[in-house]
């Protein structure tokens, strides 16, 4: 007999993290708020997508501002 921990949930839909509407299981992005939408977990709520655009945009913006501090104070 499965436990509690092992049995699976299916969901008819998603929930959308951010403005908490009901979506079908294969939307990519909300209708309402288009947020980016990954699979549903447990709950019914669907995880939010990584957005890896901004940490790299952030990582070169760091860069270019410890270029410059160095250009500036430590050359």
């Amino acid at each position: 007999m499965p436990d509690d921990s092992e049995k699976k949930v299916v969901h008819a839909t998603k929930r959308c993290p951010e403005c908490f509407t009901y979506v079908k299981l294969d939307v990519k992005r909300c209708p309402e708020c288009k947020t980016r939408l990954g699979p549903v977990e447990k709950h019914g709520m669907a995880k939010r997508q990584v957005n890896l655009m901004s940490y790299l945009s952030f990582f070169i913006a760091f860069l270019a501002f410890a270029f410059y501090i160095w250009w500036e104070f430590l050359k």
